[in-house]
């Protein structure tokens, strides 16, 4: 591999944020990691040693939560894929259909007292037909994830026992609340009070509770140890996508996003979505959503940099004191929740690259894991050569 010069990441704090999207997005997550580990950053565990180009903390939901877990473990990215691609040959298990559809429900309380009849209105015969399905919580439980970490993936118990900084993020079912799970007793985000840093909670619940994606899986539960209650979560992206926002909050100079939610674009060998049936339309309603999100996100960066820019070149065109200039940019940065002194690099697919939309999130193949990593492996490189960040 060509050389490439990141020096100037080093000694910079640095964060990974990793979206979700079952085993299609954590197989990119694993090439992004895998080509970030080739450029000469260490990701930090337990055991790793101090280096000048380490990514220190780990930021996911969902997937990218399960995957943060992984590194934070002790586990290299390296071993991961192979435990997918070459299961009878590798140091650790790799996850299969029974630890991913587990039937195992969590007890919750069925008595709804008739406050809430989704059918109500429907012919009799209909309601018969879909009683069974929209009284379901989900169509599979994250017990078998939940067995699968505890078995296989976990080194310690608490994120207080991890040298790594790791954040999971969850979404409270039965709240407007968004969920980070950490070491850290943070304050809510400036940008968004129903957000909550919570501590205390074991490592695998949270990961568990952030993986829980409706309406495959159920909701699961945790309980809160302040207030003695039973929780239900659901994944960590139903709120916001790639929560970013945490790297900021724990003061990280250099913020590497890993996603895969590229919506697909007209290709002529391709044609129209509509006639690739449901789950096509469906996984390009859902991207278009994420896309969106994150687009507006770092619009709002580049809005608060250009605003700051153009007061500041006001202030120089008509002589004001530097001092006066400072004081009024720091005002400006607080208030726009600006941070100039941070690199974001985001890493996902381009639109041309549309056979990786195709993919099928849930797939085991090892070939089409294989391809997913190589993909996230290769991007990350050309975008690092090229030096897509932000300046």
């Amino acid at each position: 591999m060509q050389r490439v010069d990141i020096s100037n990441f080093k000694n910079k704090k640095t964060a990974l944020v990793m979206s979700g999207g079952v085993v299609k997005a954590a197989a990119w997550h694993l090439g992004v990691a895998l080509a970030l580990e080739e450029l000469g950053y260490s990701l930090k565990n337990n055991e790793s040693e101090p280096s000048e180009l380490e990514i220190s903390s780990y930021i996911g939901s969902s997937a990218g939560s399960l995957v943060g877990l992984y590194f934070a473990s002790g586990h290299r990215p390296m071993d991961i894929i192979e435990a997918t691609i070459n299961k009878n040959n590798s140091k650790i298990r790799a996850i299969n259909y029974k630890d991913m559809l587990s039937l195992k429900k969590p007890i919750i309380n069925t008595d709804t007292a008739g406050f809430y009849d989704p059918l109500e209105g429907f012919p009799g015969l209909l309601k018969r037909f879909l009683k069974p399905i929209v009284s379901m919580s989900g169509l599979f439980t994250t017990q078998g994830l939940h067995n699968y970490i505890n078995e296989n993936v976990l080194t310690v118990k608490t994120f207080e026992e991890l040298k790594a900084d790791l954040f999971v993020v969850a979404t409270q079912l039965d709240h407007s609340r968004k969920v980070i799970f950490s070491k850290y007793n943070y304050p809510n985000p400036s940008h968004d009070n129903t957000a909550n840093y919570y501590t205390g909670i074991p490592l695998a619940e949270t990961v568990t509770a952030s993986m829980s994606v409706p309406p495959f899986y159920s909701p699961y539960p945790i309980k809160n140890p302040l207030t003695e209650q039973t929780d239900y979560y659901i994944d960590g992206e139903i709120r916001e996508t790639l929560s970013t926002h945490v790297a900021f909050d724990h003061n990280c100079e250099v913020i590497i996003s890993s996603w895969t939610h590229t919506p697909y674009h007209y290709h002529d060998e391709i044609g129209s979505l509509v006639n690739y049936g449901l789950p096509a339309i469906a996984t390009q309603a859902i991207y278009l959503m994420i896309q969106k999100k994150i687009v507006a996100n770092r619009a709002r960066r580049h809005s608060s940099a250009d605003i700051i820019n153009t007061v500041n070149e006001y202030l120089k065109s008509n002589n004001i004191e530097v001092r006066h200039r400072k004081q009024l940019t720091s005002i400006l940065e607080r208030k726009l929740d600006y941070k100039p002194n941070v690199h974001m690099v985001d890493i996902f697919p381009k639109h041309e690259d549309y056979k990786l939309f195709f993919r099928n999130s849930f797939s085991l193949n090892p070939d089409k894991t294989s391809e997913m990593v190589s993909a996230g492996y290769k991007r990350t490189i050309n975008i690092f050569k090229r030096h897509e960040w932000e300046s």
